[in-house]
């Protein structure tokens, strides 16, 4: 217990030194509930209480817990920003791929995502909540538009970022806001007659980007204008039929085409492992009673940064070659996530103190560990 508390009171001390414009009170119920997640590895406040060392009743924890959520006092902006640029700050004069992850997490709730792709999974950067049921006050784009300036604020100098646009996404505005932003863009598009976007070649020929690729196993690559109601967009096309797909692959980006733009899409596709993060192989994130807006988006605050938090040891865990002791031995069962857990928690066991995700390193807070 003594370990946990020591613990909990340098987590408190370094989120001091990151947020000085937030309260320390709050700040403690960051401290609180995102080491509370780790251990718990649940959102319901019981369970999180249980855990966190504090000389209290678990009532009296449960209640703080739920002022801090509920108060709208904590900017879940402004606090999470420092905090995304301490994990960004040495990853300058690199190349970035974001993804954007719309995820359902209630019936009256939807969570919007951009997040990092990182090795095999995609670590949030910025969200936002919208209804679930009822009709959003502006359209997706709008609401991927704002993540990505969000994004824009907290990249280190020096970085190539390439945002890539599932199919239903895909348009015109999409490649605008990419250029405002000085990124690149890859889109995927739809391949049916109703949806589907039409090309124009470098002979002129105007004609659906799939008719480029006859059948299975061929491919085309090379520049085209697409677009054509909004202006005829210049752009590169990526048209590859895999042998095993029923259909094929049309890919648009402002980068030259060829498989490197097939890579970009296929490591899209991971996405899917930041969704269960927040599902019953994960924190189960739908088990949570928090059902005001405000209080939902406090939440994914403290989860995120336990998710990332969580993801750097579990990469510890595997550059130290200790990924035996925490998982089967046959296959792979847990993710990087569930691994830094356990190793946190066995750590904790054996009196022995995690290493935090931050240092002060040269008048900046970067994060601990590379990848």
């Amino acid at each position: 217990m003594q370990t946990r508390l020591h613990l909990l009171q340098d987590w408190t001390h370094h989120l001091q030194a990151l947020l000085p414009g937030l309260r320390v009170t709050r700040v403690r119920g960051l401290a609180l509930l995102s080491l509370g997640l780790i251990w718990a590895g649940t959102p319901q406040l019981g369970h999180i209480a249980a855990t966190l060392p504090l000389p209290v009743q678990e009532l009296s924890t449960v209640r703080r817990l739920r002022r801090w959520l509920a108060t709208r006092a904590v900017p879940v902006v402004a606090t999470w920003q420092p905090l995304a640029r301490a994990f960004l700050a040495h990853r300058g004069q690199r190349e970035l791929l974001l993804v954007f992850d719309p995820t359902p997490e209630r019936d009256d709730a939807t969570l919007l995502v951009l997040g990092l792709v990182v090795h095999r999974r995609v670590l949030p950067l910025a969200w936002h909540i919208v209804p679930g049921q009822t009709a959003w006050a502006h359209p997706t784009t709008a609401y991927l538009a704002r993540l990505g300036q969000r994004v824009a604020a907290v990249l280190p100098p020096g970085v190539t970022v390439t945002r890539v646009v599932d199919r239903g996404l895909a348009s015109a505005a999409v490649i605008d806001w990419c250029q405002r932003l000085g990124w690149h863009g890859l889109m995927r598009r739809n391949v049916d007659a109703r949806q589907g976007v039409h090309v124009r070649l470098p002979d002129g020929t105007v004609c659906p980007a799939w008719a480029c690729v006859p059948g299975p196993g061929r491919r085309w690559a090379g520049p085209v204008a697409a677009f054509q109601t909004q202006g005829w967009y210049a752009a590169e096309l990526t048209s590859i039929w895999p042998v095993r797909s029923r259909e094929p692959w049309v890919l648009l980006s402002d980068r030259p085409a060829g498989p490197a733009r097939v890579r970009e899409d296929r490591r899209r596709q991971q996405v899917e492992a930041v969704s269960q993060d927040g599902t019953t192989r994960g924190w189960n994130l739908e088990a949570s009673t928090r059902t005001a807006r405000n209080r939902l988006n406090r939440l994914p605050l403290a989860l995120f940064l336990a998710l990332w938090w969580s993801h750097l040891r579990g990469q510890q865990v595997v550059r130290r070659g200790e990924r035996r002791r925490f998982d089967r031995t046959d296959r792979r069962e847990c993710s990087l996530v569930r691994l830094g857990r356990r190793w946190m928690t066995w750590l904790l066991d054996h009196q022995r103190l995690p290493p935090l995700p931050f240092r002060y390193h040269h008048q900046q807070w970067t994060c601990r560990w590379r990848y």
